[in-house]
């Protein structure tokens, strides 16, 4: 995806824009609001990162990035940043933000995450929504659930249903072997909200699969299965509606002798 671009005279960045916009001012800052902003190439116009802020938030990754792999890019110069969105609330700002990076695609960008704002305004598919809009608490437990919290996977992936088959089957401790015998379901949440829902085929001990999103998941005393999607029906009983948990690790809930929590999840360090 390209954005426009802003020509300006052969120059250093700090003389395009450090000495052209040094700071941005009290006044300016109060008329801006809220913000969200794009740094992208200039040469290919191709976006690299999308952010939200107020003031001086926009000039921060010129000066001193705290992404990493932002800093290193911005090192090789070529590249701009315009803003996409101004006068905005906080809760605005985070729709947007989690708008643009889902359109764009977190593996294009070079953010870490998908928003502060993914997991209540991302990218969504539209039956789940509608059906969490629409829905209030489980109010009855139909099957022996095991209840996993992948709000982590979700943050970055949202409803890739590779990352949601990925992040709910996989890797989990604290199930033991009973429990696994049990559960007909395994129902992977975010926030207490259902998002997936899959059958299990056989349990396995961590690593004896493959994934392709969350990288090498080798580790030892957790254990992950594999299954598929559940069926229409079964997901018409839970998905998108709200699962009320008490603490973890363990439930709390008017649902005891059916649900099984676990809020375990690991992730490969990237």
């Amino acid at each position: 995806m390209k954005l426009r671009s802003n020509c300006y005279a052969m120059a250093s960045w700090e003389e395009q824009h450090m000495n052209i916009i040094p700071r941005i001012s009290k006044t300016q800052s109060d008329l801006l609001g809220n913000y969200v902003y794009v740094y992208y190439d200039t040469e290919t116009e191709e976006p690299f990162y999308i952010g939200r802020g107020r003031g001086n938030r926009v000039l921060s990754h010129a000066k001193s990035s705290h992404n990493d792999l932002v800093r290193d890019r911005i090192e090789r110069e070529k590249y701009d940043f315009d803003i996409l969105a101004y006068g905005l609330d906080d809760e605005t700002a985070k729709k947007v933000e989690a708008a643009a990076i889902d359109l764009i695609g977190i593996d294009n960008l070079l953010n870490k995450s998908r928003g502060s704002g993914a997991t209540k305004y991302g990218r969504v598919n539209v039956r789940t929504l509608l059906r969490s809009i629409a829905s209030e608490d489980i109010t009855e437990v139909h099957h022996n659930l095991i209840v996993v919290s992948i709000k982590q996977t979700y943050e970055q992936y949202g409803d890739d249903i590779q990352a949601l088959h990925e992040s709910t089957r996989g890797v989990w401790w604290g199930i033991s072997s009973e429990k696994a015998d049990q559960a007909e379901y395994v129902v992977g949440v975010v926030e207490g909200r259902v998002v997936y829902v899959m059958t299990v085929a056989a349990w396995l001990p961590a690593g004896s699969t493959e994934y392709f999103v969350r990288g090498d998941n080798t580790v030892e005393g957790r254990i992950e299965f594999v299954g598929r999607t559940a069926s229409e029906d079964i997901q018409d009983l839970y998905l998108g509606r709200r699962i009320r948990a008490g603490e973890s690790p363990m439930y709390y809930g008017p649902f005891h002798d059916k649900v099984f929590l676990v809020d375990s999840e690991w992730r490969a360090e990237e």
